[in-house]
């Protein structure tokens, strides 16, 4: 019988180390503390978390792929301050993924190929939190289902695609859900229907129609934390 090597294990615990720093940060950054502007020094990180600067160093390099920090010449990581630019192109970037990954999973559900099952979990999950007034994790579902549609494309290259870009929505989704929070309920269930009724076109355009829509509504809720391009 064959034994999982410690190394194996080893990379399993630190991606889970990292992934926890990282979503703490996260949280951390959306709720303003630490503020645009600060440092983010990895042995202070290391011992508020209780890890070693490893999963520390990790969590900060996705951070700064997602371009929530950059490192800057003598003084290293640096929360970012976020510009209109960057949640323009956000948007531009998931219509160029999303519908296109929509129209395919779409197509793959009514193939049988792929089953809705997890998707109808998520969206009765979301509703179910928004309805008790569980706001964040209402959001953090809606969050979940937008992954879980590009993962129903099969498309492996575009789950990657999409991937660098789930921390800034999430960010944006916490910081904006009363701008358009009913209407993204709603929006959602008939994108789940025409899914499941496998109606690649329909669904297609809706995806289109659902990021399209958030795009005004986000930018202005947005205005008080967006930097000035210049």
């Amino acid at each position: 019988m064959q034994h999982e090597p410690p190394a194996a294990v080893d990379d399993v615990d630190r991606e889970a180390l990292a992934d926890g720093v990282y979503r703490a940060l996260l949280r951390s950054i959306i709720a303003g503390e630490p503020a645009p502007g600060a440092r983010l020094k990895e042995r202070d990180l290391s011992e508020r978390y209780a890890v070693s600067r490893v999963p520390v160093r990790e969590a900060l390099q996705r951070l700064e792929a997602e371009g929530f920090i950059a490192t800057e010449p003598h003084r290293g990581a640096v929360v970012r301050r976020v510009t209109r630019r960057d949640i323009e192109e956000l948007f531009d970037a998931r219509l160029c993924i999303e519908p296109f990954a929509t129209r395919h999973a779409a197509t793959r559900l009514r193939d049988g190929l792929a089953s809705p099952a997890r998707l109808e979990a998520v969206l009765t999950r979301s509703q179910r939190h928004f309805s008790a007034g569980e706001e964040s994790a209402g959001i953090s579902s809606n969050l979940d289902f937008h992954e879980e549609v590009v993962r129903l494309s099969g498309n492996s290259l575009l789950v990657r695609s999409l991937k660098p870009m789930l921390g800034r929505m999430e960010w944006i989704f916490q910081l904006t859900h009363d701008a358009r929070e009913d209407e993204q309920v709603l929006e959602h269930v008939e994108l789940y229907d025409a899914l499941v009724a496998g109606n690649a076109e329909l669904a297609a355009a809706q995806a289109y129609t659902h990021i399209e829509l958030g795009r005004s509504p986000v930018l202005a809720a947005l205005e008080p934390f967006l930097a000035d391009e210049g």
